[in-house]
């Protein structure tokens, strides 16, 4: 399984979640199978792109996005795409795949209010 967490810098496992989805610079894509982490730099509409995070997300061959939370309007484009979604995440991309196996992430029920 292909994991997208966004992520505020490139330092690998140690690399900070982004807090917000929307506003991203960074997708980390873990690979479970293989045990492989890239970092890749994206270029939202927020940082001068064409393409929200969800629409470059949803063109990249990601199973499953953990972050920390965001909009309805997000939750429904990659769901539509096959692309599942987990919040909750914080801390490190490290800490993020513990919460995952420790079954601490929640299903994309209660998107974010834009108040963060």
């Amino acid at each position: 399984m292909k994991i997208c967490i966004p992520v505020m810098e490139e330092r690998g496992m140690d690399s900070k979640v982004s807090e917000h989805f929307g506003k991203t610079p960074l997708f980390a894509f873990y690979d479970d199978e293989v045990n492989e982490l890239e970092i890749i730099k994206i270029e939202g509409r927020h940082s001068g792109g064409r393409l929200t995070p969800a629409e470059i997300l949803v063109n990249s061959d990601a199973d499953l996005l953990i972050c920390a939370n965001m909009g309805s309007k997000a939750i429904n484009l990659l769901r539509t795409h096959g692309v599942d979604v987990l919040m909750g995440a914080r801390g490190t991309v490290a800490e993020t795949l513990k919460m995952l196996k420790m079954g601490e992430l929640t299903g994309a029920a209660d998107p974010c209010n834009g108040l963060h």
